[in-house]
């Protein structure tokens, strides 16, 4: 079985004021994070990385793998279509983001695991802890369950052949989704959830960043 891993880097960082994967946590580049974790799962034999155009000379990566270099796309969907039509073929793909530079190995094996046990795709998330609230403009609709609700992060693992075909459907479509999972549930693919956790945190403001900084110390 080979598999491969996305790495998500091609953000333009306009929320945050600078490309966010860029910036150093310890002395070390946000990106460079989730590359030591996917050099570490032997499972894993490639790492496609996705960057904005014009710094794709301009980075180094420093991998124990093989890195392909993919320049990303204006949207995040656009940036992982990007990669996987560079992958000349493989039966597993995880997508990443590596603004979470927080994600486990075990966090990969796991959703590695689910699709060897016959999902068609597995998503990192954990249980919401708060009460969530569902709101149109300033009224308060309804309350809704939270045992039921996850909130969800990455990585996140497919069976590569039905991402590809997800994506390709959803390019058709016109249908832009918030994360890969979407395009394959809107097709009926089945999906399952592998452990996440509250330290996996996205850094998308600066206040992230200075709350990755203190995650990083402990650990």
């Amino acid at each position: 079985m080979k598999v491969v891993a996305v790495l998500l880097a091609g953000g333009s960082g306009s929320r945050f004021g600078g490309k966010k994967q860029f910036f150093k946590i310890k002395g070390e580049p946000i990106f460079q994070y989730s590359v030591n974790t996917v050099n570490k799962i032997d499972v894993i034999s490639e790492i496609i990385l996705v960057l904005p155009p014009q710094d794709l000379d301009r980075v180094k990566v420093f991998s124990f793998k093989k890195v392909s270099k993919v320049a990303g796309g204006k949207e995040r969907q656009f940036s992982v279509y990007n990669a996987l039509k560079n992958i000349d073929s493989c039966d597993v793909v995880v997508i990443h983001d590596t603004a979470r530079p927080f994600a486990t190995e075990e966090m990969f094996l796991q959703g590695i695991e689910n699709i060897k046990k016959g999902w068609d795709g597995s998503i990192t998330a954990y249980k919401s802890r708060d009460t969530v609230k569902e709101v149109e403009g300033d009224k308060v609709i309804q309350t809704l369950n939270r045992e039921r609700l996850y909130i969800v992060q990455t990585p996140q693992t497919f069976v590569f052949p039905k991402l590809l075909e997800a994506h390709n459907r959803a390019k058709e479509d016109g249908v832009i989704g918030t994360d890969d999972s979407f395009l394959m549930e809107r097709l009926g693919y089945r999906i399952t959830v592998n452990e996440g956790s509250p330290l996996n945190i996205k850094i998308t403001t600066r206040e992230d960043l200075q709350l990755a900084n203190c995650i990083a110390k402990l650990t």
